[in-house]
């Protein structure tokens, strides 16, 4: 240690007994290095680097290393109930000048943050936070400074950098995941199926080592993408070229989004506020309504062309089976540019629902069949309120800062805020009809949902012959409508009120 250093009294006493205490010592500036590999990031300045798993509720968090002084000059026990435990998981104040005075009021008196790590520099700071705790780091040190061309795919180190059970990245490493996810059909193809059959969607987040960076959101999202239910067998999909090549092509193009620039300016932009920590309605808006389709979602926008893709596999048709074939009918395609679907939530007696569009019959031995189900239309995530739900502005470090939408408004115009920062000034406080416009999102998408499912049940009882598997069926207008009444009841006794 450094003369006359002291070490955080706390930061001591946890690094008793590991082998930690080189960590305490003040810690060698460098050129900071970042890399992000599916659900894995890596950090490193200096001698040391950082990986970091975010799990459910981590983020990054960009203060101004003058804020960070302050916020973690002040530390309080952390929120678990056991007094002994709180005193071990430490929290730090936010100072209340970065506190929203008009937000929500909170079950506590101050706000907190979990901060398990951060790269300081001169100006700004990188700060891990997660108030469930769940985030994981592992260090890494070397006798040299990290560089940025360790961290590149194909670098001495790179193999090192990550988990054991984590594969190749489908941005960074396209021609090793392949390789990979060629490998997994051949050990699909060559294990017989028995029993009821896996679902796709929990082998895409499970199986990190093939389907990197993939989890609920994203693998609803790209099966969606793909015209696949969630519940599809994994072999259903190997044992057919074609739609094995519309997973390889669908895995390499649906994550390129989220590198984008407009993703980046869309989504991943601060509000243009003094606080580091305001919440951002508009990114957060922009993220729920254009990058996500399925899950927790009540509706759909479907183009042309994936929406007639449906229709021609009779995915629509409840009385149709998946994978048979299908004959559609010209008033069953549209010919507009764009339209909405209703989503489902399929839940079962265990394990997460799922939601698709599709509510097509699916075939025997499949995950989330018809007898072992529950269906209704899905319950829309804007409806969440103040919990935490999906996206870069949906945590709870800044929805702490968010306003209650059922709040008496204030009459006369709304001051603005001019921070010196490009754009355009935001107003002081949201105006509360935004608010209550917001709130009201999730209602209005159940509602169209409903609409749509009318329609579209409408529709099919208007075509009276399909050739379906060979045969000629007569889709009865009782049998629909006693589907569409049983789907009603249970769609309307889960409808979200706000």
């Amino acid at each position: 240690m450094p003369e006359g250093y002291i070490a955080n009294k706390h930061d001591t006493l946890r690094a008793q007994r590991k082998d930690l205490k080189r960590y305490l010592k003040p810690l060698q500036a460098g050129e900071m290095c970042v890399k992000a590999r599916g659900k894995e990031f890596v950090i490193a300045a200096g001698y040391h680097a950082l990986r970091v798993h975010f799990a459910l509720e981590g983020t990054m968090v960009v203060l101004p290393t003058r804020d960070f002084m302050d916020m973690i000059s002040e530390d309080c026990p952390g929120n678990n109930g056991t007094a002994s435990k709180a005193a071990r998981m430490h929290s730090f104040i936010v100072p209340s000048r970065l506190r929203d005075p008009n937000a929500r009021e909170l079950s506590h008196s101050n706000q907190t943050l979990a901060i398990f790590a951060a790269v300081v520099g001169a100006e700004y700071t990188l700060a891990m936070v997660d108030h469930n705790r769940l985030l994981r780091i592992h260090i890494m040190s070397r006798s040299v400074h990290w560089r940025t061309s360790d961290l590149e795919p194909g670098s001495e180190m790179w193999s090192s950098l990550w988990s054991d059970n984590h594969g190749p990245d489908w941005i960074h490493e396209r021609e090793a995941a392949c390789a990979a996810l060629d490998a997994w059909r051949l050990s699909i193809l060559a294990e017989p199926a028995k029993g009821r059959q896996p679902a796709m969607v929990d082998i895409m987040c499970s199986t990190q080592e093939v389907f990197a960076g993939f989890g609920q959101h994203t693998a609803h999202d790209a099966l969606h993408d793909m015209a696949m239910h969630p519940g599809t067998p994994p072999i259903f999909i190997c044992s057919d070229d074609d739609r094995f090549a519309r997973l390889k092509s669908t895995l390499g193009t649906y994550p390129l989004q989220y590198v984008s620039n407009n993703y980046r300016q869309r989504c991943l932009s601060y509000a243009n506020q003094p606080s580091p920590i305001a919440y951002n309605y508009t990114t957060d808006d922009n993220f729920l309504q254009r990058y996500l389709k399925v899950y927790r979602k009540s509706v759909v926008r479907m183009s042309r062309e994936l929406y007639n893709e449906f229709a021609r596999l009779g995915l629509f048709n409840r009385l149709h089976r998946i994978g048979e074939p299908y004959s559609v009918q010209p008033e069953e395609l549209i010919n507009v540019a764009y339209t909405e679907v209703p989503v489902y939530q399929f839940a079962g007696a265990t394990g997460d629902p799922v939601y698709s569009a599709i509510v097509a019959s699916r075939p025997y031995g499949w995950q989330y069949t018809d007898d072992v189900v529950d269906e209704m239309i899905a319950p829309d995530a804007r409806g969440a309120g103040f919990s935490t739900t999906l996206g870069p502005a949906s945590f709870q470090v800044f929805k702490d800062n968010q306003h209650e939408f059922d709040t008496q408004g204030k009459p006369g115009r709304k001051a603005k805020v001019r921070t010196g920062k490009r754009g355009r000034p935001a107003k002081a406080e949201p105006l509360v009809g935004k608010l209550r416009e917001r709130a009201a999102r999730a209602v209005s998408a159940q509602a169209r949902a409903h609409a749509r499912a009318e329609v579209l049940s409408s529709l099919l009882q208007g075509v009276e012959d399909h050739e379906v598997g060979g045969r000629s069926q007569r889709v009865g207008r009782a049998i629909l409508r006693a589907q569409s009444m049983r789907t009603d009841r249970k769609t309307r006794s889960h409808s979200t009120v706000v």
